[in-house]
């Protein structure tokens, strides 16, 4: 694309005509400096979505599980769904923060069919990076201080003594895992 400036003096005066002359100069200067930013950055707009949707996403690496505490836990009479929304606004809670620390791999919980007779109704699984579990070094302290600062959250004004009670826990370590 071309400019075409046409000059008209307003004077007869030559030093005005020189002056108008630099001044259009300099501001045509400075035109072509911003359509050649404005060029380059359109370009890149327009390029920049294509090459980041092909570019390949990189896994995040999991820490593999060595070692989980099942936790099995039954119910008080009539109050399984609720020791069950119980454990999900206070244990996970704080199971999120012990993975988001690498204390812990992950976490999970586990029903009982009904029609299964049992001495509990549902499992707590929390998952270990290293074969101790629990008792790797520091892992203890660790999670004693996030369940120290954890603010029990009580479902319908019920405290996990209401809803229910630990049966028995459960230790395992990983021997082979296939993917």
């Amino acid at each position: 694309m071309g400019w075409v400036l046409r000059l008209v003096p307003r004077q007869k005066d030559p030093k005005d005509s020189i002056q108008l002359v630099h001044f259009v100069l300099e501001v045509a200067h400075q035109m072509d400096h911003m359509i050649r930013r404005f060029a380059l950055a359109l370009a890149l707009a327009s390029v920049a979505p294509a090459a980041f949707a092909g570019a390949p996403e990189t896994p995040v690496a999991k820490v593999q599980t060595r070692h989980v505490t099942q936790t099995y836990l039954r119910a008080a009479p009539g109050k399984r769904d609720t020791l069950v929304a119980y454990i999900k606004a206070n244990w996970f809670a704080m199971d999120r923060i012990g993975i988001e620390r690498g204390l812990f791999t992950s976490y999970a919980l586990y029903e009982r069919a009904d029609s299964d007779p049992a001495d509990w109704d549902v499992i707590v699984a929390v998952g270990y990076p290293t074969l101790q579990g629990h008792d790797a070094p520091g892992v203890a302290d660790a999670f004693k201080a996030i369940r120290a600062a954890h603010r029990e959250i009580t479902i319908g004004g019920q405290s996990f003594a209401d809803l229910g009670t630990i049966v028995r826990h459960h230790t395992l370590t990983l021997v082979q895992q296939g993917s």
